[in-house]
């Protein structure tokens, strides 16, 4: 009787420990979370700028996106935190790689922007692009290259 239920246990850990390895697997948010450090170009201000991003998990398939203190060249500060965005996994080149997608509108020096952003991790760099219209006339883009840090 003794030996059934240690048998019985012992099934219990090994398949509790099976679904937590594959679980792992299947975390993307886990994957590409993380801060990274990097430089930004503004075809706007023909300028090209450090910037710090950072992806944070929320679930096994979303994160938040966080950039603090965005300092532009005239002085302006610049934060913003994201809703959660989905982690979608694609394989290029045989190598596995995560896209992010963001669209939103917001008003800045009361000047209507409409944003769309699409960034791809592959290991440790993030690259992204950001397409902005501003007041539905004029359209502008940045770039953004960086490394993982933590």
């Amino acid at each position: 009787m003794t030996t059934i239920r240690a048998y019985i246990v012992l099934t219990a850990i090994l398949a509790g420990f099976a679904h937590h390895a594959i679980a792992q697997k299947n975390d993307h948010g886990r994957a590409v979370a993380g801060k990274y450090n990097g430089t930004t170009f503004v075809e706007l201000l023909q300028a090209t700028l450090p910037m710090q991003v950072e992806l944070q998990r929320v679930r096994d398939d979303s994160v938040i996106v966080k950039i603090t203190d965005f300092e532009l060249p005239n002085g302006q500060v610049f934060n913003f935190t994201s809703g959660r965005l989905s982690v979608k996994p694609e394989t290029r080149q045989g190598k596995r790689v995560y896209r992010l997608h963001i669209a939103f509108a917001y008003t800045y020096n009361n000047m209507p922007l409409r944003v769309q952003v699409n960034a791809t991790v592959s290991g440790q760099e993030l690259e992204g692009e950001v397409k902005a219209v501003i007041m539905e006339s004029m359209e502008t883009k940045a770039t953004y290259k960086g490394k993982k840090i933590t």
